[in-house]
């Protein structure tokens, strides 16, 4: 965890305007015990504009279930830290984006936000989204508002950065045959999929399950709450070391077997691993679209990066690292 943040706080350190939080870091890591700071006290200020403790505490609540932290209280001082000056940087970039984004006389529409909106809560069923965002500590309007700033911001970038699709060939090819690992399909399952809420029921879930009086499909089509239940919980073919880590268990499921009842953020599951495929070499002309984008993606990023650098060290930006070292999450 504290390596994962470490990493964004080296890159982070490396602006101008933020090179004071290095004294910060080392100060605050031998500090007392952090006090209690009322959440309209302004942390940081933007082009004139205040960012206030709790618009911080909403951003690092988004971190916290990002870094998929069960217990923030056992964090150590340092990443708790880190966890503050990830989630100020975000908050900065943001807005610094979103001004930009008005300036430039780039919104979005109510309809590109509704697209986007149904196809996210597609992916539940019921309310099972809206107990996950309160597992998570998260309000409904706080992740709409959070939706809304990020597709303005992707609209904008990719606008302002259009990607330009490079079809170098020899240098795609050199690019394969260094990058052969890369393009490799991993090993893939088919698997049947059945969540649900509360542990209780997913005893009566598996207990159901191993009985064998109703099909695995049956018991997702009547219990489950994720997505798929409709079609009785199949997900389709997908790279088991593409799944979150708490799914590692699927990875060694033979074909046929079932997994034990699995605990996550989002509820309680079970799996059935029904067919396995071996994993693949893909060929350079299977690979040569994907490579392109590559290229493409990676000239954007760069270009975007440089002058993200420029329009931060150019912005007013002041930061009260005092206020910062004694908000307590």
């Amino acid at each position: 965890m504290c390596n994962k943040i470490k990493g964004y706080l080296k890159a982070f350190l490396k602006l101008r305007n933020f090179i004071l939080l290095i004294c910060l870091l080392s100060a605050c890591s031998n500090s007392d015990e952090l006090v209690v700071v009322s959440g309209d006290t302004v942390v940081a200020e933007v082009k004139g504009v205040d960012i206030t403790v709790d618009k911080l505490r909403d951003e690092i609540q988004f971190l916290i279930m990002q870094f998929r932290i069960t217990n923030k209280n056992a964090l150590s001082k340092e990443e708790k830290l880190l966890l503050k000056v990830k989630g100020l940087n975000r908050v900065i970039r943001n807005n610094l984006l979103l001004m930009e984004a008005s300036s430039s006389g780039v919104f979005l529409t109510r309809n590109e936000y509704e697209v986007a909106l149904r196809e996210i809560e597609s992916e539940y069923k019921e309310d099972s989204f809206l107990e996950y965002l309160k597992v998570q500590n998260i309000s409904h309007e706080l992740w709409k508002i959070r939706l809304k700033n990020n597709l303005l911001i992707n609209k904008f970038i990719n606008g302002k950065f259009k990607i330009k699709t490079s079809g170098n060939k020899i240098e795609a090819r050199k690019y394969y045959e260094a990058h052969k690992d890369r393009f490799k399909k991993g090993r893939m399952v088919r698997a049947f999929h059945i969540m649900v809420a509360a542990e209780d029921e997913a005893k009566v879930v598996y207990d159901a399950i191993k009985s064998r009086k109703k099909s695995f499909s049956e018991l997702a089509k009547i219990y489950s709450l994720a997505s798929e239940a409709s079609v009785g919980g199949d997900l389709g073919y997908f790279e088991v070391d593409q799944m979150p880590e708490e799914f590692n268990a699927i990875s060694k499921l033979k074909k046929d077997q079932i997994s034990d009842v699995i605990k996550t953020p989002y509820g309680y599951h079970v799996f059935k691993v029904v067919d396995i495929k071996a994993p693949k070499q893909l060929s350079f002309l299977e690979s040569q679209d994907a490579i392109y984008d590559q290229f493409s993606r990676d000239e954007q990023s760069s270009t975007f990066k440089k002058w993200l650098v420029k329009l931060k060290n150019n912005s007013n930006i002041k930061i009260d690292e005092n206020v910062l070292s004694k908000i307590s999450l």
